[in-house]
């Protein structure tokens, strides 16, 4: 087999192309093919930094490789250079034990959690929770993957008696943002930080006056790009895989940190609203 026959197809695809695209789209091309496994992990953002062009080429790159954006270009390529398995752990592979899974699972989110920390600053995290704590609203918005972070999110702030609403469809994201002002607040949940509806959701309730705060995975991204805050994790995992795991256990761990964080602040009163929440869902228990 030549060495052209065990090129992935995409990246095939991009060198019979490279020819008719514009100088610029070629810088994006190229280093694609020379980094495809650093591509899958790389927001639109970060792809067009690197090749030194701006996120408009990369999109336009993007279709005029017959992909409709630029994250079905990263699951395409993501495909063809991951196997089944890796797409679920990077390690894994078929002669593994079920306890040799476990280990290699656990193990991801550990060291996951242990990066996030060491690149976390926690003064951005103390000036996030400033923020949550003194907003009037706090709107928090997560889809995908992010649903469950963003509805866990409002949980632990109504136990603190901030108003949190989870929005996790796009369509209700846009409506609330169109009627957040000066002293509230947005709370965007995005591994990729590219989430176009996110994004889209957010610059709304920025440009009505709003705060807003990310999380992300590290790294330059649209949202990030228009943050007050970007609180960040460190995990390889990215949306095209099959399911997020380690990611989204550093996420919730940042925001059991700002819940922690907030109850600290509120002191007394967070203590007796504790109380009141606890008598309130006695009648839930036997």
């Amino acid at each position: 087999m030549s060495d052209v026959d065990r090129l992935p197809a995409l990246i095939m695809k991009m060198k019979a192309l490279r020819s008719s695209l514009s100088k610029s789209e070629v810088c994006v091309i190229d280093y694609i093919i020379e980094h495809p496994e650093e591509v899958v992990y790389l927001s639109v953002s970060g792809l067009a930094e690197n090749s030194g062009v701006s996120v408009a080429t990369v999109i336009r790159a993007c279709k005029d490789l017959g992909m409709s954006g630029y994250q079905d270009l990263k699951v395409t390529l993501a495909q063809d250079i991951v196997t089944p398995l890796q797409s679920i752990h990077e390690e894994i592979s078929a002669d593994d034990s079920a306890s040799v899974i476990m280990d290699k699972v656990f193990q991801s989110s550990i060291h996951t959690l242990r990066f996030t920390y060491d690149t976390l600053k926690a003064e951005l995290v103390e000036k996030a929770a400033d923020i949550i704590n003194h907003s009037s609203r706090v709107n928090i918005y997560g889809l995908g993957n992010s649903h469950s972070i963003a509805i866990d999110m409002q949980h632990k702030l109504m136990r603190l008696g901030i108003s949190a609403f989870a929005y996790t469809d796009s369509h209700m994201q846009i409506i609330a943002s169109t009627y957040m002002g000066p002293s509230d607040s947005v709370f965007a949940i995005s591994h990729s930080g590219s989430s176009k509806d996110v994004v889209d959701a957010a610059e709304i309730a920025k440009q009505n006056g709003a705060k807003i705060i990310s999380l992300t995975n590290i790294g330059k991204s649209p949202l990030g790009d228009i943050s007050d805050i970007q609180l960040t994790t460190a995990s390889k995992e990215s949306h095209y895989r099959i399911v997020a795991l380690a990611s989204r256990v550093a996420q919730m761990t940042i925001i059991d940190a700002l819940y922690t964080i907030i109850a600290t602040k509120r002191g007394q009163q967070a203590v007796d609203q504790f109380r009141s929440i606890e008598k309130a869902l006695e009648s839930k228990k036997y």
